[in-house]
């Protein structure tokens, strides 16, 4: 099945082009509800260490679902 990968496809992506955004629309909306979240958090009395703790602790558990939702939704190569 290698030989159907073309190559001169890039493995990873360049410099971006001009007038190109700096971050895609996904990451800037993470961003964006951290700071709130964040915010939110700390002006309904909870000390800055809990917040930083919370969020750091939310963040790995999510990118840990994200990842094995993926693993179990794609398509797995089977080679026999």
């Amino acid at each position: 099945m290698n030989h159907l990968i073309p190559v001169h496809t890039p493995c990873v992506e360049g410099p971006g082009r001009a007038g190109s955004a700096l971050l895609p629309a996904p990451a800037t909306t993470v961003v964006i509800v951290i700071v709130l979240l964040t915010s939110v958090l700390v002006v309904c009395g909870m000390p800055l260490e809990s917040v930083i703790t919370t969020i750091t602790v939310g963040g790995l558990l999510a990118v840990e679902l994200l990842h094995r939702t993926i693993d179990a939704l794609a398509p797995r190569s089977r080679t026999l």
